[in-house]
């Protein structure tokens, strides 16, 4: 397959749009850019891996050489979750609502009733 191939996406990919022509060449052109070496840089430290994937830093359907970082797979699938999570937004609770103990005095309930008296 030639450089001049448009990019074959793999069947099981999860990209809605193909990548443009010469992705191969604009891919290689970031890493060799950034050394080949991940670009993540965590707790003020680079990652020191070998930088795998090209991400896209904003918009994804820009596929300019401005917009494309190297990352390391593992440093890649970490910030595509983020994005994710980031998408879906707060997952709701899995639990129930506590129910109110009965035998609670709420600060709503301000009526004046009668104790229970028994009958006899």
């Amino acid at each position: 397959m030639t450089d001049a191939t448009h990019w074959q996406e793999d069947p099981g990919a999860w990209r809605t749009s193909p990548r443009p022509r010469g992705w191969k060449a604009l891919r290689a052109a970031a890493q060799e850019r950034d050394g080949h070496q991940c670009t993540w840089i965590e707790d003020g430290e680079r990652c020191t891996e070998p930088g795998t994937d090209a991400d896209h830093i904003g918009d994804p359907e820009d596929h300019s050489l401005e917009n494309l970082r190297t990352l390391c797979t593992y440093h890649h699938r970490k910030r595509t979750a983020l994005q994710a999570l980031a998408a879906r937004g707060p997952m709701p609770s899995r639990q129930r609502p506590r129910p109110a103990h009965p035998g609670l005095i709420t600060q709503g309930n301000t009526e004046a009733s009668e104790p229970d008296v028994p009958p006899f």
